[in-house]
């Protein structure tokens, strides 16, 4: 047998929560680190109090540590280049490098990518300047899609159904900065109706290998409706995916994708995630996202039967053609418990006492997202706090069961939706 390795994973959310528990069971696995993790991961993981933006620090915590590969969850890490330095300086990575991020960090840049490469996509504008911006809102019809430029926590798109909230998201975005730098360049987009869907790949320099896909459930309520979140729940698989689609997807999507990253002579190498809005069976694609979603990678880890550390290190090494992706083909839903107020004004520090009366079993896994661990009790320390995961032959069992545990866990601080996975029709 391979060597076990000694393993770190950056990122603190229910993503790195499923990845350390799924790398956990790898027998290649040696001792395995976190920065800074949770008090979920803490379970399974040696967390590290350091700053995840701080590259050299992380550098130096490899090499005191032996870490012979790094897994990097959250984009923000990616598009400021971790990947490279940590490469650079001799530790084996999974994550795209700075330049390949671009794909997410810049919608303009994806933009261009996908005009150049001849993948679908809504037609669009860009505006630097807010007097242009509202000189074409007011020439337009509606509903259309407003995006800030760069990277905003998968908050920073807004759906406006009529010119004066056209006007409100562009005044918030770049005007009132919202949300930063990320919003001094705009994204006005058409707006496309259908359904939307989360596909995954993985890329190397040599092929790619197609991973699956997930509903997701950005609203924060039911039916639907109110601010745009990280992600509320999804699930995997749906009756909308049929096999006309799913190879379309792979032919004009994937495919030209992967082909297009080699034409402009950019390497690729990890995980990429297709956001994609399907109207009249035909694929468009709304998003890169250069990394793992969540909570798509808690639903699509629960049904994977394949050793994810072969997966990573094939794709590091270029070799992953000689993977072959095997499931467990169950069905699989995720529901997101937040903190009352979130994506808004939330409080945190509030207890999540009843945890321990989740019953261990095949069917549940409770990934922990914004939690810390105060004298061995759990407390709430973000907006999405615990993600809660079922699996079973049926997605109606699934549901039952992921409803029963959210009952059992009863916390009174938090929120969720009730919907997660009905619109399997």
């Amino acid at each position: 047998m391979k060597k076990k390795l000694n393993i770190l994973v950056i990122g603190s959310g229910a993503r790195e929560h499923s990845i350390c528990w799924s790398l956990s069971k790898s027998e290649k696995t040696n001792k395995l680190f976190c920065i800074p993790g949770n008090a979920g991961i803490s379970k399974i993981a040696s967390c590290e109090e350091i700053n995840p933006a701080d590259k050299k620090s992380i550098l130096k915590f490899c090499k005191e540590k032996k870490i012979e590969l790094a897994v990097i969850g959250p984009e923000e890490y990616l598009a400021t280049g971790l990947s490279d330095f940590l490469i650079k300086n001799k530790v084996k990575t999974f994550g795209p490098s700075k330049k390949a991020s671009r794909l997410e960090s810049s919608k303009s840049f994806a933009k261009k990518f996908l005009n150049r490469h001849k993948i679908s996509t809504p037609s669009y504008k860009e505006f630097t300047s807010a007097v242009d911006a509202k000189k074409f809102l007011k020439n337009s019809s509606f509903p259309l899609v407003m995006k800030a430029d760069g990277l905003a926590a998968g908050k920073g798109v807004v759906i406006c159904q009529k010119l004066s909230e056209g006007l409100l998201a562009l005044e918030e975005i770049l005007s009132k900065k919202k949300f930063g730098n990320a919003g001094k360049k705009i994204i006005i987009e058409e707006f496309i109706e259908g359904f939307e869907i989360s596909f995954f790949a993985f890329f190397d320099k040599k092929s790619f290998l197609p991973f699956g896909y997930a509903l997701d459930h950005k609203k924060a309520y039911e039916n639907d409706i109110g601010p745009n979140t990280g992600g509320m729940g999804c699930f995997t698989p749906s009756k909308l995916m049929n096999k006309n689609l799913e190879e379309q997807i792979y032919k004009d999507i994937i495919k030209k994708t992967f082909y297009g990253l080699r034409k402009d002579k950019v390497d690729y190498r990890g995980v990429i995630f297709f956001g994609l809005m399907i109207k009249n069976n035909k694929p468009y694609v709304i998003e890169y996202n250069v990394r793992f979603g969540d909570p798509e990678c808690q639903t699509l880890l629960r049904d994977l039967k394949t050793d994810l550390l072969d997966i990573f290190l094939a794709t590091i090494e270029d070799e992953l053609s000689k993977i072959k992706i095997s499931k467990y083909n169950m069905k699989v839903i995720c529901v997101v418990l937040a903190s009352l107020g979130y994506p808004g004004n939330y409080q945190k520090n509030k207890l999540l006492k009843n945890l321990d009366k989740v019953k261990k079993s095949n069917n549940i896994e409770v990934f922990h997202a914004g939690t810390k661990l105060v004298k061995n009790k759990f407390y709430s320390n973000g907006g999405r706090v615990l993600c809660i995961t079922a699996r079973s032959t049926t997605l109606e069992n699934a549901r039952r069961i992921v409803y029963k545990t959210i009952k059992v866990i009863n916390w009174k601080n938090g929120f969720y939706r009730k919907d997660i996975g009905i619109k399997n029709k």
